[in-house]
């Protein structure tokens, strides 16, 4: 999707780098109960890019970051790039419209096909009581 929205983007369109798709290792914490002690729980493998958007039309200079899962230096560099185009308010709007609203609702898609492929194994845990004490 991102290298679809990209692709609409106009010639005159540049931006810099500041810092090159690189990647990298991120510790991921989590915590005990979701509310206790923290721990870490392994590492992970990221890209980040940094990027400035100098904008033609209106002398705004933005820097985005972008950050990926995985080895992925081209993903990191998009999301950079609509991260600093983001910031414009000329594009705002239509990125809004074009790019974020249809990953918010696929992301929905994919979370209620998940809540939907797992309600099968749902399990009810329930006490009887065998008699009454006497």
């Amino acid at each position: 999707m991102l290298e679809t929205e990209a692709a609409k983007l106009p010639d005159s369109f540049s931006y810099i780098f500041l810092r090159r798709p690189e990647p990298g290792l991120v510790m991921l914490e989590g915590r005990a109960g979701n509310t206790g002690q923290r721990f870490n729980l392994g590492e992970m493998l990221i890209t980040r890019c940094v990027v400035r958007l100098e904008s033609q039309e209106s002398n705004i200079v933005s820097e985005g970051y972008g950050f990926a899962q995985g080895n992925r230096p081209r993903h990191a560099e998009l999301a950079a790039m609509f991260d600093a185009l983001l910031q414009q308010k000329n594009w705002e709007e239509p990125l809004e419209r074009s790019l974020i609203g249809p990953l918010i609702a696929g992301r929905k898609e994919q979370l209620r096909k998940r809540a939907e492929e797992t309600a099968d194994t749902k399990v009810d845990f329930f006490t009887m009581v065998r008699g009454e004490d006497k």
